[in-house]
């Protein structure tokens, strides 16, 4: 009877498919990945508008204010060794501090704000190299404008390069490389309800009084902050929003 390796499972599944989980934190510039297999994922797009009654009309008068995007996200974490398992145990800890602010002197310093991405499915805006950066200083402003960030993306994949971000309109500021290998950073927010929860029917390793779960469910929701100006006709926000 053949033997099943998670171990070689796991690795097999996160090389072919690069289903790692990566949240940094933006307080500590610290991170953690997860390799991630999806149990639950939703995306939430709230538009809030303010209406009116007026005497004599029929319908309120609606004045749009703002669009809110949340995210639902659970996933599964194995471990085919104790060593993996312990490591898992480590980067769940590091996930906890980052739900944490920074205080200074017992003073609110920072607040626990994350970057996250996995994949295509959850990213950042667009980025693009700096040298690929062209103005037009011919506008009777003055000011010169970033041409279309889809004609304007190299190929390259230096993690070194330096990266300019590019917000809904054609402004940029200096930003930082992605994780991954393309052009597309990671999605700033902050995390609420993290749940941590033990697979009891998978078991655990043991060492001496030690446990460490074979199988770690986690989920939460992401609250979304949105870095750039996004808008129905405007084509500089990419593929938007995967």
């Amino acid at each position: 009877m053949q033997h099943f390796n998670l171990s070689d499972s796991v690795s097999t599944y996160i090389t072919n498919t690069n289903a790692k989980l990566t949240i940094k934190s933006v307080v500590t510039d610290l991170s953690v990945e997860f390799p991630a297999f999806l149990t639950d994922f939703s995306q939430t797009f709230d538009a809030t508008w303010n209406t009116e009654d007026v005497f004599g009309r029929m319908d309120p008068i609606a004045t749009y204010q703002g669009t809110k995007r949340t995210m639902s996200l659970g996933f599964d974490v194995p471990a085919g060794s104790i060593d993996a398992a312990k490591a898992n145990l480590e980067r769940c800890a590091g996930l906890v501090k980052m739900v944490y602010p920074v205080y200074i002197k017992r003073v609110l310093s920072k607040p626990p704000l994350v970057r996250i991405r996995f994949a295509n499915l959850i990213r950042g805006r667009l980025l693009i190299e700096k040298e690929e950066i062209v103005t037009d200083i011919t506008q009777e402003s003055g000011h010169g404008n970033v041409r279309d960030p889809k004609t304007e993306i190299m190929g390259g994949t230096d993690q070194t390069t330096e990266f300019l971000l590019v917000d809904g309109e054609g402004q940029n500021t200096k930003g930082i490389p992605p994780v991954s290998d393309d052009k597309f950073g990671m999605l700033l927010g902050w995390i609420s309800g993290l749940s941590w929860k033990p697979n009891l029917e998978m078991g655990m390793f043991t060492t001496g009084e030690e446990f460490y779960p074979k199988v770690i469910s986690l989920s939460f929701s992401y609250n979304i902050l949105h870095e750039q100006t996004l808008s129905q006709d405007s084509d500089k926000i990419g593929s938007f929003p995967f």
